[in-house]
């Protein structure tokens, strides 16, 4: 038995509906859009805003090599959730919590041996204030870096756009604590852990909101 014919009212529509699709760009070159913004922003706020009163105390291994380091696993978390959101693409679950987990352990752990070099500002004569202008300025150091992420992610159409959002969310925080450690004169581990590990959770937490809330808007 035959199918019966297209109505052609029907073919019409959807010949007068199609368009010329832009192929998606590499992972690499879209991770370096993204990186491109958070070297800006790096850039800015070290000439615009400064250094911690104590960048002489810490070596500079400590100092500028650590926060390259933190850049680079920015890059690899960025690279990660631009993976994530190419369908048919995406990265384990294991791979990407590990990757998440080293380097909030990363940043921890540059915070002791900066502590044990530089103590810094003693935590008790921070107020409550303080701390939160310290979560809010990394809020928005890595706020640009999270919106071109986002941008470049949702172009994808991604099938776990959470998981996407959650890793993109954590490259830019992870990108705007490099910046934060040349400048919070604060070393001490608490500070540390409640105002910076903080932002990078929240950062992204945001992330995968973004992400969850685009994809049930999209369903």
């Amino acid at each position: 038995m035959s199918a019966p014919p297209v109505p052609e009212e029907l073919l019409k529509a959807v010949t007068d509906d199609l368009q010329p699709v832009t192929p998606l760009a590499p992972v690499w070159r879209r991770t370096l859009w993204a990186l491109a913004i958070s070297a800006l922003v790096f850039a800015a706020a070290v000439l615009g805003l400064g250094l911690r009163s104590d960048i002489h105390s810490i070596p500079s291994w400590l100092g500028w090599g650590c926060s390259v380091v933190e850049f680079l696993a920015a890059a690899l978390l960025l690279g990660l959730a631009l993976r994530e959101s190419i369908p048919g693409r995406s990265v384990p679950l294991g791979s990407a919590f590990a990757a998440l987990g080293a380097s909030v352990i990363y940043q921890l752990a540059v915070g002791y041996v900066t502590w044990r070099f530089s103590p810094g500002l003693p935590w008790e004569i921070q107020t409550l204030g303080q701390g939160m202008s310290c979560m809010m300025s990394d809020t928005m150091l890595a706020l640009p870096t999270l919106v071109v992420t986002v941008w470049l992610i949702v172009r994808a159409f991604p099938t776990r756009a959470w998981m996407a959002g959650l890793l993109g969310g954590a490259g830019a925080a992870i990108a705007s604590d490099a910046i934060t450690h040349l400048r919070c004169p604060v070393s001490n581990l608490r500070h540390v852990l409640v105002w910076h590990t903080g932002a990078v959770i929240l950062i992204s937490a945001t992330g995968a909101l973004i992400g969850y809330l685009w994809g049930r808007w999209r369903a």
